[in-house]
C-alpha cells in the first residue's frame, strides 16, 4: 500500500508543477513569426478582410511553446543562454525592434540602423535561431500547428 501511495504522491507532484516559464527568446521569436505570418496575410490582394481582423488578433502567445521546442531541439545549451540574455536585454529587444523593420515600407530603419544590427544578425548563433525559427525552416511547421486551431475559427467566421 504504502508504495502505491507513494507512486501517487510523486506522480501528482510531478504533473501539478508548472511548466518552465517560456524564455525571452522563445517570446521575441514567436513574435517576429506571428507579426511576419499577419504581413504576409495583409498582404495578399484577395484576402478577406473578415479573415484579416481574425488573424489581427492572433497573439503571439499562440506559438510560443512551439518555439520554446524548436529553440531547444536546435540550439546547444550554451547557445540557448547567449540568446537568451541577448533577447531578455533591453538592447537586444532595441536590436530585434530595428531588425524587424528591415524592408518595412511604412516606418524603415535607417541605414545607420541597419549597419548596428549587421553584426548580431551574422553572428552564428543568431543565424542558426532564425534559420530554426523561420518560415522556411521545420519549426515553422511546429509554429504552424499551433495557430492551426485559430486559423481555423478565422475562416469558419466568414
Amino acid at each position: 500500500m504504502v508504495p502505491l501511495l507513494l507512486s501517487i504522491a510523486l506522480s501528482t507532484t510531478a504533473w501539478a508543477a508548472s511548466p518552465p516559464p517560456v524564455s525571452a527568446t522563445a517570446k521575441a521569436m514567436a513574435t517576429a513569426y506571428v507579426d511576419d505570418f499577419k504581413d504576409m496575410v495583409r498582404s495578399t490582394p484577395d484576402a478577406n478582410p473578415d479573415e484579416v481582423a481574425c488573424i489581427e488578433r492572433i497573439p503571439a502567445t499562440a506559438v510560443t511553446d512551439a518555439m520554446q521546442e524548436v529553440i531547444a531541439q536546435s540550439l546547444s545549451e550554451d547557445e540557448q543562454a547567449e540568446m537568451e540574455r541577448f533577447y531578455a536585454s533591453p538592447e537586444g529587444l532595441r536590436l530585434l525592434a530595428i531588425y524587424r523593420r528591415w524592408g518595412d515600407k511604412r516606418n524603415p530603419a535607417s541605414d545607420a540602423e541597419l549597419e548596428e544590427v549587421l553584426p548580431i544578425i551574422r553572428s552564428p548563433v543568431q543565424t542558426k535561431l532564425f534559420d530554426a525559427t523561420s518560415f522556411q525552416s521545420l519549426g515553422s511547421i511546429q509554429a504552424m500547428n499551433a495557430i492551426a486551431p485559430l486559423l481555423e475559427r478565422c475562416s469558419a467566421s466568414r
